[in-house]
């Protein structure tokens, strides 16, 4: 049975029909007429439109990462699209699940260079490269089908994801079908006899490895037997913080990894780039590796995995673990792996008191379930390795894109998608006015949202890096800031400023509980480089 409905129409009735309750947007000329069909749909969609193209892409980054559902962005293209790509790349670089609703010039001025509105030379091949998978509406009769597959490659871990859309053809009507909610493939399993080869290899180690990432997401219960069994520590690096418990007694971070991979004998990767550890610690001679992925380029990078298994990360872990269960459970590791863990816990607190102060103040007084979105920033930099993170999802960064002022509009999307637990940004002064405009974001939506800026009146660890590693050549990394008490202000939100991490933890325990968004000024010193302590 099919209606009659205009392009517009039809990508609104998608996001119904596949569940999306929040739609980050800004408006503009070639998006009139999905406006338009957006107009009378607030009882089951949520608007938020923002101050700025990166803050509504960083928001539908936020809740993607924050929750493994969509996050969906509008924008208009040319500028517009091109604010956007920060967030798009880091949605890239993280996988996270974006779909980005981009709006087109005119489906016929495509390509003639006539110097439209907003028209880029060529739209279509800078959306490829920033997506893994991207589609561009010609008529509207095509638009259900490509919103369908959109939503069904998020669903299968194929993302970010995009959709252009002409004006002309979001104006133009016809008769559609209703649209259908997308439904992903079933996840692949891996072939029998590489699982068992992948068994028998751990079964015979002496020191196994386990490295996870963010592919391994849905497989903490698989993971963790099979960890204890095997008795075999777990590196996580960003992405993967959160998928064994840190307070585990076989989770380890990259410092202990370093030393632990000096030993290794086996090391299984599972949904992991793999990138830093193969990089930073070599891929030394009799090295046995065993790799697990959906995406098959990963294993040509470095030296090829003896065991190559491209499959769904946490059904392996599952039928991995019943092979490995069959034999006899190894020990004798736990008292070695418990000094290491002991010894580099020691190293960060001596050698970066100054970070560690404030991030036990965030352990303290923040519930398990908050969210905590590091910005590239001294205090973010050592919360990745060093604060407790219970489970994925909740410790929200930019990966290797490394996206400096992303975290404050992502944490204003992370909040929007989980209303009942704190979110908080940790940023510095460097990168918060990059999206602090969104202040105004968060108060107009009542996004509350708790923003902490870090002062130090530079661009802190350039600064750093110039004065201890190229004898004092310090140049472009002063700051001029703000009262950043009174900016947020300004815009409605309150706030406060803390002194110290007595103060900073006393100013959490109020933000939390005030109702609306709130921002904490905290002034600091130059921090010690923690640097061979996060990426040894």
């Amino acid at each position: 049975m099919t209606a009659r409905m205009t392009g517009g129409e039809a990508v609104v009735d998608a996001l119904k029909a596949n569940g999306v309750e929040t739609l980050y947007a800004i408006p503009g000329i070639q998006l009139d007429h999905l406006f338009n069909a957006l107009h009378g749909v607030q009882n089951w969609l949520t608007i938020v439109n923002a101050r700025h193209e990166q803050g509504v892409a960083y928001m539908a980054l936020g809740h993607a990462q924050s929750t493994g559902e969509p996050g969906v962005y509008v924008c208009v293209p040319g500028p517009g699209f091109l604010n956007t790509a920060a967030a798009l790349s880091t949605a890239y670089a993280v996988r996270a699940p974006v779909l980005a609703l981009i709006g087109q010039i005119a489906s016929t001025a495509i390509g003639v260079g006539g110097g439209e509105l907003h028209e880029l030379p060529d739209q279509t091949a800078i959306v490829k490269g920033l997506t893994r998978w991207n589609g561009i509406a010609r008529t509207p009769e095509e638009i259900p089908a490509l919103m369908e597959t959109a939503f069904a490659k998020l669903k299968a871990g194929i993302a970010p994801v995009a959709v252009e859309l002409p004006a002309d053809v979001l104006k133009a009507a016809a008769e559609l079908p209703p649209a259908r909610p997308a439904v992903a493939a079933p996840p692949r399993a891996p072939i029998p006899h590489a699982v068992t080869r992948a068994a028998a290899l751990l079964a015979q180690a002496k020191a196994p490895l386990i490295v996870v990432g963010s592919g391994a997401y849905g497989g903490e219960a698989a993971l963790t037997r099979l960890a204890e069994h095997l008795e075999a520590p777990v590196v996580a690096h960003l992405q993967g913080r959160g998928v064994l418990p840190s307070t585990h007694p076989l989770a380890v971070g990259f410092a202990e990894g370093q030393k632990l991979w000096a030993e290794a004998d086996v090391v299984l990767a599972i949904g992991t780039r793999f990138h830093e550890a193969r990089r930073n610690w070599g891929e030394r001679a009799g090295l046995r590796v065993i790799r697990v992925d959906t995406d098959p380029a990963q294993f040509s990078r470095g030296l090829p995995p003896e065991i190559a298994m491209e499959a769904d990360a946490p059904l392996t872990l599952a039928t991995l673990g019943e092979a490995v269960a069959a034999g006899p459970a190894k020990s004798g590791r736990a008292e070695t792996i418990a000094a290491l863990k002991t010894e580099i816990a020691q190293a960060f607190a001596t050698r970066l008191a100054p970070q560690m102060a404030y991030v036990r103040a965030l352990r303290t007084v923040l519930p398990a379930d908050a969210r905590i979105v590091a910005d590239y920033t001294q205090i973010g930099y050592v919360s990745t390795a060093a604060f407790d993170v219970a489970a994925p999802r909740l410790l929200l960064t930019p990966g290797y894109q490394g996206t400096l002022g992303f975290a404050y509009a992502t944490a204003l999307g992370a909040k929007s998608a989980n209303p009942e637990v704190p979110v908080v940004a940790l940023c510095g002064d460097g990168g918060f006015l990059f999206t602090g405009n969104e202040l105004a974001t968060a108060v107009q939506h009542g996004i509350a949202a708790i923003g902490v800026v870090f002062v130090d009146g530079a661009y802190g660890n350039v600064r750093r890096m110039q004065e201890e590693l190229y004898g004092g050549k310090v140049v472009a990394t002063g700051l001029t800031n703000p009262d950043f008490v009174r900016y947020a202000e300004s815009f409605g939100a309150r706030a406060r400023r803390a002194e110290g991490p007595e103060a900073f933890a006393a100013a959490l325990e109020w933000a939390m509980a005030e109702t609306g968004p709130t921002l904490i000024e905290v002034p600091v010193a130059t921090f010690p480089d923690p640097w061979d302590l996060l990426e040894p």
